[in-house]
């Protein structure tokens, strides 16, 4: 099964990925920690890509923290630290064979971005909250130190509700994202990004 779901992975087939990883993992000698840590790399991956973030512990226990900044990133949604912990653990995790798999991460750590953004506006704005002006979102990314202007900003919200990331739409006229007022962000529920 670990095989097996390793060339999901490869494939990417995530949800047949994270079920025979899981199995794998359920049925390993729990003696056997070196074992266990190769699911791990691969099961780990898998289970951000479908929106389950493992606690800091695992990672400690299993010596696997290339995988904690990137965990944090997603709890956070800081582009730069994702982008920091890939450069940093590329060469690692190009010969695991994840490397890809992560890079993917990236439009999660928008979504959560974006609904950082949406929180703030709530407690400020709370008739205006569903309404996040692109520019805000470029000022953003700008102190996260990540050029980019409104049209790049304006494609990457449009990827983000194509995947169903989020809901809603844009005012072209005016720059705005528009969120859907009922659940704006809806939960990924195991669906690979």
């Amino acid at each position: 099964m670990y095989y097996t779901g390793r060339l999901e992975v490869f494939n990417e087939n995530f949800l047949v990925a994270d079920q025979k990883l899981t199995y794998a993992l359920m049925h390993c000698n729990p003696q056997s920690e070196s074992n266990l840590r190769k699911i791990l790399k691969f099961l780990i991956p898998v289970k951000l890509s479908i929106g389950v973030l493992p606690r800091r512990t695992l990672l400690e226990k299993y010596n696997l923290l290339e995988y904690a900044d990137i965990v944090t990133s997603l709890r956070r949604g800081d582009l730069r630290l994702l982008k920091q912990a890939l450069d940093r653990h590329e060469d690692q995790l190009l010969k695991c064979g994840v490397y890809l798999v992560l890079e993917k991460l990236e439009l999660q750590v928008y979504r959560r971005l974006v609904k950082k953004i949406h929180i703030i506006q709530r407690e400020k704005e709370p008739s205006k909250a569903h309404q996040i002006k692109l520019e805000v979102l470029v000022k953003t990314l700008q102190w996260l130190g990540i050029t980019m202007d409104v049209d790049e900003v304006e494609c990457i919200m449009a990827c983000l509700i194509y995947k169903n990331l989020i809901k809603g739409y844009f005012a072209h006229k005016s720059k705005v994202l528009v969120l859907s007022k009922q659940d704006p962000f809806p939960k990924l529920n195991g669906k690979p990004v």
